[in-house]
């Protein structure tokens, strides 16, 4: 049976000392990245809970990105490696080939704008069912993300979980679909606000 990223995330997790993953889980607390990950959810947690966890949070591939870049800020490039290396033998690529690095300029630039602007975005916020629609037929939210945010009582709210939830956890490519989105469909806010 092929391995999947669960079980690439949890080879890592268990690849670390007691010690060592007490401090990933401190830095995974502290972490930047959004959604954010709460002391109560990984508190007294083994290393299949905190991988599952990760999972559900950032969605599979962003999981293993989240766990090297943690691996690596405590000085575990070894075992960063170990599972970039893992990860890359079951068809998941962490980090850009050089190729890439053009391509990726674009992407990054857009989400540079969604990060920046983002309460812009959230106050002004119009017509986001149909945004909506076109993210949940792109498969950048699934089918209860859409619930949940089309249960908001106000399109600002709306927004809001838009961006701090599935859009955050889906980093720089989720971002760039957005901003696409918003381009097409909102062109005159998104250019009033600095777009080109």
């Amino acid at each position: 049976m092929s391995k999947s990223a669960r079980d690439v995330l949890l080879d890592g997790l268990e690849d670390l000392t007691e010690e060592q993953f007490k401090r990933f889980t401190d830095k995974l607390i502290d972490s930047r990245q959004e959604p954010r990950v709460r002391r109560g959810a990984v508190d007294k947690k083994d290393r299949l809970d905190v991988a599952r966890i990760m999972i559900d949070t950032y969605t599979e591939k962003r999981a293993l990105v989240v766990a090297v870049d943690l691996l690596k800020s405590i000085k575990l490039n070894q075992v960063a490696e170990d599972l970039e290396k893992d990860a890359a033998a079951i068809g998941l690529q962490l980090t850009p080939k050089a190729d890439e690095t053009t391509n990726a300029e674009a992407p990054f630039s857009e989400a540079k704008f969604i990060d920046a602007k983002s309460a812009d975005l959230v106050s002004r916020a119009t017509g986001v069912e149909s945004i909506l629609d076109v993210l949940l037929s792109r498969k950048v939210i699934n089918n209860n993300q859409y619930s949940d945010i089309s249960a908001e009582k106000t399109p600002q709210r709306m927004m809001s979980a838009l961006i701090r939830g599935p859009i955050f956890a889906g980093g720089n490519p989720a971002k760039s679909v957005l901003y696409k989105v918003l381009m097409d469909q909102q062109s005159y806010m998104m250019k009033d606000l600095g777009a080109h």
